[in-house]
């Protein structure tokens, strides 16, 4: 029998309104969540005025909040005993206990905007890029620049896309198409790729191949950087990904730049969702929206936040599990239960309830 997706208004386990918020959520290009669960605490990146908090995973009481140089980031994660977040000027190193800053690295001292990727770390070290088209190596403890590389001498050449590290390399692309892989310790180039457009988002690891978007669908061989798998969809391009198991959950959107009179229809702002496994399509579902995609570590289902529904989905078959009501960022899940952030800045921990 098919499975019935749940809809439901949501029961909460408690509530917590963050103060002068006027705009929690950043669309995210990235599979990480926000808010974020770790230990006995829940972190949360709050877009304007710019801000990160924590709160008391059982109780929701806010334990701190820091404000930040400018516009938050769309996330914020822990690794090796600090606490990550972004403003779209500036990486910060948090105490994840106290909410201090331990160090924080701008790329560029002159006003503007110079970040819209997140970090990746491992091992002690940070990596992210920049808008002038930087990668750049940081020491975790310090923040002090290990070694930088541009990533080319395109117009276009800004790192907004969020690496990937795996072993002893580290991969990243740019808005120009180059798709770049690194040695973690030098930042020697192991290889080079040249894709036919540019790719913003999170690049994901599937066994030995480096998965992103880039207007189609890319399968990279981790080893040479060789194409493995090219999907394109007509007149769609990728929006979102998210690997789950063995499979590739795809948001597609309406491709403005081949269908410009597409602008004034209402339709062509819904989205696909497309599943994929050993590189053919075996699954199409029609979406409100185009969202942003993560697998839930524990359950293995689909997480997909639209503008008045988050959807949970089954990557195994594509069928919808769960609906709540309401529009939030991408959650986190743990213990059978949902960590959310609304646009208005109330965060919440509900139970899953899942069909």
């Amino acid at each position: 029998m098919p499975k019935r997706a749940t809809s439901s208004r949501p029961t909460y386990r408690w509530k917590t309104k963050l103060q002068g918020v006027t705009n929690a959520i950043l669309p995210s290009h990235t599979t990480r969540p926000n808010p974020f669960v770790a230990g006995d605490k829940v972190f949360a990146s709050v877009f304007a005025p710019g801000a990160v908090c924590a709160v008391d995973r059982e109780a929701g009481t806010l334990l701190w909040m820091i404000k930040l140089d400018s516009y938050a980031g769309s996330a914020v994660f822990s690794k090796d005993g600090s606490l990550y977040a972004t403003s779209c000027r500036t990486l910060y190193a948090l105490d994840p206990d106290t909410g201090a800053i331990r160090w924080e690295f701008t790329p560029q001292t002159e006003p503007g905007e110079w970040i819209y990727s997140q970090p990746a770390v491992r091992d002690g070290l940070v990596f992210i890029g920049d808008r002038q088209g930087y990668f750049h190596c940081l020491d975790g403890k310090t923040g002090k620049p290990i070694w930088r590389r541009l990533t080319s001498r395109a117009c276009n050449n800004q790192v907004n896309a969020t690496a990937v590290i795996a072993g002893e390399h580290v991969i990243t692309a740019n808005n120009d198409g180059a798709v770049i892989c690194y040695a973690v310790q030098t930042g020697e180039t192991i290889w080079r790729r040249r894709l036919a457009a540019g790719c913003v988002s999170e690049l994901l690891l599937l066994r030995s191949r480096v998965i992103l978007g880039a207007r189609s669908l890319y399968a990279l061989d981790l080893r040479t950087g060789a194409v493995d798998l090219e999907l394109s969809f007509p007149k769609k391009v990728v929006k979102s990904l998210t690997v789950a198991g063995s499979r590739i959950a795809v948001v597609l959107g309406t491709d403005f730049q081949s269908e410009p009179s597409a602008w004034n229809e209402t339709s062509a702002f819904a989205g696909e969702l497309v599943m994929v496994k050993r590189g053919r399509e075996f699954v199409r579902r029609s979406l409100k929206g185009t969202p942003s995609l993560r697998t839930c570590t524990q359950t293995g289902l689909v997480f997909a936040p639209e503008y008045t529904h988050m959807n949970v989905i089954d990557p195994s078959d594509g069928s919808l599990v769960m609906s709540r009501r309401g529009e939030i960022a991408l959650p986190d899940s743990s213990d059978a239960h949902l960590y959310g952030l609304t646009r208005g800045g109330t965060l919440f921990a509900e139970p899953m309830q899942i069909s």
